[in-house]
């Protein structure tokens, strides 16, 4: 923790972000939900992804291109799928809205996948998936938005960093979570060491002669994780949760002249009921045992834990649910400065 962070408890920070919402127009509802999902990222240590947003969120909300009020709509169920018309709705409430329709009707048929149209940065996307496997499903989550992420071979912004989430419960564990980027690192991380006055590393982003650079503001296209595996897995990504909805993302932008942002996504929510394949408690007993299997390993020199997937967020949870999460200086003046515009005092 940096000996400048502010810190702040998890109510008080709850309280603070929802109060931001409401008097961006947003229903206490989903400002609730919103904020849940923007401190479940700060708990975790996913900085990234949680209040840092708050300021590029309220323009978008300004612009309309958030919409404070949308009418989310179901428009299509057929056995296993469901269709979510999202209206341009905070990620946090539509991809909420798509998590318990997949449960619903996994409830049913033992597997709900519902894809999710029109929503908007849908964040920490294990916060979603999370929340399937503590229902006692094995979730997957995904969301597809437009080019912001080099392709091996052009030289150019091609596909997104569309990032992918699965979680599965145990018995005595927490739910296992992986939340991944298929970039090198999440957008919000190169924000947050602009931040701090930070340099990034070499192999995060290039700039706009397409020259790798270590220069956080001089970031203007970021790279795939582990080369054309990242960049394939994304293309796909954007097949299952754009073009399966008639929604594309990223060939219309890099058919068309006009590059004007646009921040609407599509996301997908899956629940599988892993319990239809054979037993539940079963299931859940073994994932226990490959979490025991694995931490029991012989450590490398230096190593004090070998982590499972989920468990060093859950680690951080656990320090900051008890001590207080620590926010970067320039973070903090950017949320605070943004929420005084709305009249909306930080905490002390």
């Amino acid at each position: 923790m940096s000996k400048d962070a502010i810190v702040i408890s998890k109510a008080d920070l709850l309280d603070y972000v929802s109060r931001i919402f409401v008097a961006a127009g947003v229903s206490a509802e989903h400002s609730e939900e919103w904020a849940k999902m923007l401190v479940w990222a700060n708990l975790r240590g996913t900085d990234s992804h949680g209040i840092i947003r708050i300021p590029r969120y309220l323009q978008l909300l300004e612009r309309r291109q958030i919409n404070p009020t949308p009418d989310l709509r179901l428009e299509k169920k057929s056995g296993a799928i469901a269709v979510l018309e999202a209206d341009r709705a905070p990620g946090a409430v539509a991809m909420t809205r798509a998590l318990r329709e997949a449960i619903g009707i996994a409830r049913d048929v033992h597997i709900g996948w519902c894809a999710a149209r029109n929503i908007t940065h849908s964040g920490a996307i294990g916060y979603f998936a999370q929340q399937i496997a503590e229902a006692g499903f094995a979730g997957i989550v995904m969301s597809a938005s437009g080019p912001m992420m080099a392709y091996p071979g052009a030289r150019v912004a091609a596909v997104s960093t569309n990032p992918l989430a699965i979680a599965v419960p145990a018995k005595n564990r927490r739910p296992y979570v992986i939340d991944m980027s298929t970039a090198t690192v999440a957008n919000g991380k190169i924000m947050g060491a602009r931040d701090r006055g930070e340099p990034i590393p070499k192999g995060w982003g290039i700039d706009a002669q397409g020259r790798d650079t270590t220069d956080p503001a001089a970031v203007t296209t970021l790279l795939p994780m582990a080369g054309a595996k990242g960049a394939g897995l994304s293309f796909m990504i954007e097949c299952l949760c754009s073009l399966a909805l008639s929604n594309p993302r990223v060939a219309p932008t890099l058919l068309s002249d006009d590059k004007s942002d646009n921040p609407f996504l599509n996301g997908v929510a899956i629940a599988i009921d892993v319990g239809a394949f054979g037993n539940f408690d079963t299931f859940v007993e073994e994932a226990d045992q490959l979490g025991d299997a694995i931490v029991g390993l012989p450590r490398a020199d230096g190593v004090e834990r070998i982590l499972l997937p989920g468990e060093r967020g859950d680690t951080v949870r656990a320090a900051r649910e008890a001590n207080g999460i620590p926010v970067p200086p320039g973070t903090w003046k950017r949320v605070t400065e943004a929420s005084d515009k709305l009249g909306v005092k930080a905490p002390a």
